[in-house]
């Protein structure tokens, strides 16, 4: 999805405006990285038809499309607000499908879809109840809602201590932003209010590279940077920069933000 944007409400964050698209494909990329074998897990559980069709909410960039349709035979459709990283990935993915829609109110005719899913998009939602909804609305019946990742802010864990305070700022820039630090605890409990059933829920796993060739995780300091450069100055962050080196020299340094899944099965 598109971050700095709201669904129903278009919300151009400015400390973001640094960041063209080819970054943020980049970002988003990695992101579904991490959230791999749980996506293929879920996919595993579901039996779909070639003839089938998938749609993702809030697709931005196309990052999981793409790689899903290394996956399937199954028809894809994104739809997202933002019409540039749309143009982005009808560019990039001219395979897949794609249509400029609102989240609250999608283009497609009841029953539509076999999956209906999103990827880092409920917690920037400001009624995340009502796009589960219109998921619901567009997916057949014994058709899966999924909800492939979604983080949990409130749960940030930064360690050694100094990254404590660089995490907390993160997160506080994220609020302003218009995110839910705590999304990814409600997720079950939202699919449960939304009326689904059989439903599937978890946090996806953690694991540390500690290669020492990998000093720095460059996506996700460009992310702090742009999070950041309205409320500290370069040279602090060229000095947290400078001791994240440090810390993983050591294998000291953790930035663990527990990001939960959910699936369910529309009745």
């Amino acid at each position: 999805m598109t971050r700095g944007k709201t669904f129903g409400k278009t919300e151009i964050v400015a400390h973001h405006q640094q960041l063209n698209l080819t970054d943020w494909h980049k970002r988003y990329k990695q992101q579904a990285s991490w959230s791999e074998d749980v996506r293929r897990y879920l996919f595993s559980k579901i039996k779909i038809k070639p003839e089938e069709k998938i749609l993702e909410i809030g697709s931005g960039t196309g990052a999981v499309l793409n790689i899903l349709s290394d996956e399937t035979d199954c028809q894809l459709f994104g739809i997202d607000i933002d019409i540039f990283s749309l143009l982005f990935s009808t560019k990039n993915h001219p395979h897949i499908l794609h249509a400029a829609a609102d989240g609250y109110c999608l283009p497609f005719k009841k029953d539509s879809f076999i999956v209906t899913y999103c990827h880092y998009l409920l917690l920037w939602i400001q009624n995340p109840l009502k796009i589960l909804h219109e998921m619901m609305r567009v997916t057949k019946p014994c058709g899966y809602v999924l909800a492939l990742a979604e983080p949990d802010y409130q749960a940030r864990i930064d360690f050694p201590q100094p990254f404590e305070k660089l995490g907390q700022k993160q997160t506080e820039s994220l609020m302003a932003q218009g995110i839910d630090p705590s999304l990814g605890r409600k997720l079950a409990g939202l699919f449960h209010k939304a009326g689904l059933i059989k439903i599937t829920a978890g946090i996806i796993g953690a694991k540390w590279d500690m290669d020492q060739s990998q000093l720095v995780d460059e996506q996700e300091w460009m992310m702090i940077q742009s999070d950041l450069s309205g409320d500290l100055t370069s040279e602090l962050l060229d000095k947290y920069r400078h001791e994240e080196v440090k810390a993983r020299e050591k294998a000291e340094r953790i930035l663990f933000i527990p990001t939960f899944f959910a699936s369910g099965i529309v009745a």
